[in-house]
């Protein structure tokens, strides 16, 4: 994503992307500054890449789709928002296994999680789509606005990736 999404960014936040993500209520510009900067240092730092989800290439900002390396050694976790015109076209399904099968060429992790409130029936249906295999709940698994919730784990061994 580039400065020239901001204002995409920005829009996109709603109360939806809101329940579900620990974002500030009041999204604005300066945080959509630091979320593309937050981007910048977790590429410098190795720790996580992020990508804008477009419907084709050029074109307006339909999402954000991120790997992350925060799940210890060998593991990977994707994470992704989708705006509120482009949803139900399959673009976070889609982002979600191109960067799986990125995640485990480029990378090698020996498993890629996708850790989804249960709650968040469209992100669920999401991981189920993409082909991520559903191994249970972990409870307490995630911190959201100051509080441990549960998380439905959804998971890829590197060998359902490269078998593909």
């Amino acid at each position: 994503m580039r400065s020239r999404d901001v204002p995409a960014i920005v829009d996109a936040i709603d109360d939806e992307i809101l329940r579900w993500l620990p974002l500030p209520t009041a999204y604005s510009r300066a945080d959509a500054l630091a979320f593309l900067e937050w981007q910048r240092d977790c590429a410098e730092l190795g720790v996580g890449l992020n990508f804008a989800v477009r419907e084709a290439p050029g074109g307006p900002l339909a999402g954000s789709a991120g790997l992350h390396f925060r799940g210890g050694p060998g593991v990977a976790e994707i994470g992704y928002w989708i705006t509120p015109g482009s949803r139900g076209r399959g673009l976070a399904t889609a982002a979600t296994r191109l960067l799986a099968r990125h995640a485990v060429a480029s990378f090698g992790p020996r498993r890629v999680e996708l850790l989804v409130q249960p709650a968040n029936l469209a992100s669920c249906r999401v991981a189920e789509r993409a082909g991520a295999v559903y191994e249970g709940i972990r409870r307490a698994g995630i911190e959201h606005r100051g509080e441990p919730r549960d998380v439905a784990v959804y998971a890829y061994a590197a060998a359902d990736l490269t078998s593909q």
